[in-house]
């Protein structure tokens, strides 16, 4: 559990505050903030595409470092003391319900915990936790999510970022990083908001009730499995089936369709048609989530949805989701919740700064 405090220096009084950095698929994202009166007030941001591919280029430090060096220099960014958080596939993410017995820490119950769902791996790899919000939070009974990392991943990730010249202060957990950003565009901190983050091959869904995480679930759905059904179903090339989808969005929506001549080809009715099965089981994932809420909040229920990743990126997607959740949906803009900087200008893609922009607002380097 300690690992990383000895890992990780505590930056010096006075210092800038630490750029939350994220190595994401095929971008670097950075993100920096400065504390005002108004909360935080947004200090520099820039995604960038790689040089080239992700692992190639973590491995190549000299490559590495003139890469974040010029990104650096794009911005006006202060010091290299950064937070950031391993790649998801390299995390476990384990909902853990946790029982403190007499005389025992939570840290240690979340670590016997952890033990026994892990066996012998547990020894080899490196252990966070974030408690979720939970009506009966102070009873004995715990609900937690562990980030389980193996300790060789950890090590050659922060050996990376110490050959960019960086210097890193805290490895986050990517969900609890997300909830941050959520709570600080939240005005009613009684409300619960659902993110769903669409990914390549998995998407993630993350509940924070108020100003806390609360849930954070894999689900099988991802931009792929989109662009392998119209691929199936056309005979396309994978390449012209991800075209469609970036030109024409994953269809009409239903509020669009009475209207239209049902004989007459069309490209978006066709879209939606196909790719029925796939929402479809997204419809089932969130009403699980949806119950789930409705039981751990004695039957408060989601307030708002927000998109992020590639899929919320698509036309007509926000109306689709709107449509299975009865909800309001809007898509993700991270840079919402801080203050700009007179005279700052966002001229480059901001579309998932959203991670980095959450690790930017952590407060407390070791917790």
């Amino acid at each position: 559990m300690n690992v990383l405090r000895t890992l990780l220096p505590r930056g010096p009084a006075g210092a800038a505050a630490p750029i939350g950095i994220d190595f994401a698929a095929q971008r670097l994202n950075m993100l920096q903030v400065t504390p005002s009166p108004d909360g935080p007030a947004l200090r520099a941001a820039v995604s960038l595409p790689y040089p080239a591919e992700r692992a190639q280029l973590l491995a190549d430090r000299a490559m590495l470092r003139r890469f974040v060096r010029a990104a650096l220099a794009s911005a006006p960014f202060a010091g290299r003391r950064v937070v950031s958080a391993l790649a998801p596939g390299e995390v476990r993410i384990l909902p853990l319900t946790v029982h403190l017995a007499n005389g025992q820490s939570e840290g240690q119950a979340v670590a016997k915990a952890v033990r026994d769902q892990l066996g012998a791996a547990a020894a080899d790899s490196v252990v966070d936790y974030y408690q979720v919000r939970s009506v009966d939070a102070a009873g004995p009974e715990r609900q937690v999510l562990a980030a389980v990392a193996a300790n060789g991943d950890v090590l050659a990730y922060l050996e990376a970022l110490r050959g960019a010249g960086l210097e890193p202060v805290a490895l986050d957990i990517g969900p609890a990083a997300m909830a941050r950003l959520l709570a600080t565009m939240q005005d009613d901190v009684e409300q619960s908001v659902l993110l769903i983050n669409f990914g390549v091959r998995k998407s993630y869904l993350t509940v924070i009730w108020g100003r806390r995480l609360m849930l954070d679930r894999e689900i099988d759905f991802g931009e792929s499995q989109l662009v392998e059904r119209l691929s199936l179903v056309l005979g396309l090339a994978s390449d012209v089936a991800l075209g469609l989808l970036r030109e024409h969005g994953i269809g009409t929506p239903a509020a669009a369709l009475p209207g239209q001549d049902a004989a007459r080809p069309d490209i978006g009715r066709t879209i939606r048609e196909i790719l029925y099965q796939e929402f479809a089981a997204l419809a089932e994932e969130l009403v699980r989530t949806q119950v789930y809420v409705a039981s751990r909040t004695r039957g408060s229920a989601l307030s708002r949805v927000y998109l992020n990743g590639s899929v919320a990126r698509y036309a007509h997607v926000r109306e689709r989701i709107e449509e299975l959740v009865r909800l309001p949906v809007e898509v993700l803009d991270p840079l919402r919740a801080f203050r700009a900087r007179p005279g700052f200008a966002v001229d480059t893609d901001m579309q998932g700064i959203a991670l980095a922009a959450g690790l930017a607002l952590r407060k407390d380097a070791h917790g």
